[in-house]
């Protein structure tokens, strides 16, 4: 079995804290309290993936590592998050994130650079939405319940984005373990 491999940009950490007492005010929320079990993101694995790559092997690796070393000719860039919403858009939501209001054009290129590298699209019929996972929900959940949290005043940022990172990801018991592999800085805007 090949390694679990994810790209992927991390926030600054004012964002982070940002988000992250923004998910605790989500967790003390009583309506929330309400839905059932969830498992929230901690603060130290926050992250917007760009592209994972499932049981990656050494020549899988190679490519994207590659890949990872044309990145440099994007701009840094800043992100700004606003909104919240959930995966899937039908049937049971089964993920809580946190959305992008500026920066999206910037991370939809370097995502679709990375998909033409990697020579891999979408998964049947989906498309990027870049976000930041706050929680999964372990127990079904109504969907008009969750479809009420949007109205949570939920907004973070901004923050800059200098470089993309590849992460290795090991499942445990206690969650995954994220271990950076390598970066890509990007260039400094003129």
């Amino acid at each position: 079995m090949g390694k679990r491999l994810f790209v992927a940009v991390d926030v600054d950490d004012p964002t982070r804290d940002a988000v992250d007492h923004l998910s605790r005010a989500l967790r003390q929320d009583s309506a929330i309290q309400t839905l059932g079990r969830a498992s929230w993101v901690s603060r130290d694995r926050m992250h917007l993936t760009l592209h994972f790559v499932a049981d990656a092997d050494a020549g899988t690796e190679r490519r994207v590592l590659d890949a990872l070393g044309h990145l440099g000719r994007h701009s840094a860039f800043k992100l700004r998050f606003q909104g919240l919403g959930f995966f899937p858009e039908r049937g049971a939501p089964r993920v809580l994130w946190l959305g992008i209001t500026e920066g999206l054009d910037e991370l939809r290129a370097i995502h679709a650079e990375l998909g033409r590298r990697l020579e891999s699209g979408e998964r049947s019929g989906e498309t990027f939405q870049p976000h930041v996972t706050l929680a999964r929900f372990r127990d079904r959940v109504p969907r008009g319940r969750v479809a009420e949290m949007a109205a949570f005043p939920a907004a973070a940022g901004p923050s800059r984005i200098d470089r993309v990172t590849l992460y290795e990801s090991r499942l445990s018991p206690k969650g995954p373990i994220y271990t950076a592999v390598a970066q890509a800085a990007l260039k400094a805007p003129l």
